[in-house]
């Protein structure tokens, strides 16, 4: 059974791409990486993390992937119409991971409050908040593994 609190329809800004969620996200941070900020068109992406078993991308969804890494294994989908983020995967499986813009879901207010900056040091601009702030590909990288593993223990 589908617990209609938990889930919600998700999809691009023009509303062509579309998919369903199926549980609340682990985790909500904010990406200042290169991609993400060309991509989005902002300073930096505000991002939850899923496992990919939590999603359903219908036959029809209208999003085309491709990687903008050779050695990262993130297939980041775009919607064919408007050619704006909707959904990223990375692994496959019980292990895979999906990351979604928060602007994507159909109800932001059930959403996690975020817990950290990754890839500061490419942020164009500061931001004055108290999150913790992860400058490199590796710190950020680790950051956001340990606090996926906090969220998985339940603390």
């Amino acid at each position: 059974m589908v617990d209609s609190a938990i889930t919600q329809n998700c999809s691009c800004p023009c509303g062509k791409s579309k998919f369903q969620v199926l549980n609340r996200p682990s985790l909500r941070f904010f990406c200042h990486c290169s991609i993400c900020q060309r991509l989005y068109k902002q300073p930096f992406a505000d991002v939850t993390t899923l496992n990919q078993n939590d999603i359903i991308l219908p036959p029809d969804h209208g999003i085309q992937f491709k990687k903008y890494r050779s050695i990262v294994g993130i297939d980041r989908g775009t919607c064919v119409e408007c050619s704006k983020p909707v959904i990223a995967l990375a692994g496959s499986g019980t292990k895979g991971l999906a990351f979604i813009a928060a602007g994507n879901y159909s109800n932001m207010e059930v959403l996690p409050d975020p817990k950290l900056h990754v890839f500061y040091d490419r942020r164009v601009a500061d931001v004055a908040d108290d999150l913790p702030k992860y400058k490199g590909y590796i710190r950020s990288q680790f950051a956001v593994i340990r606090q996926l593993n906090r969220s998985a223990a339940g603390a």
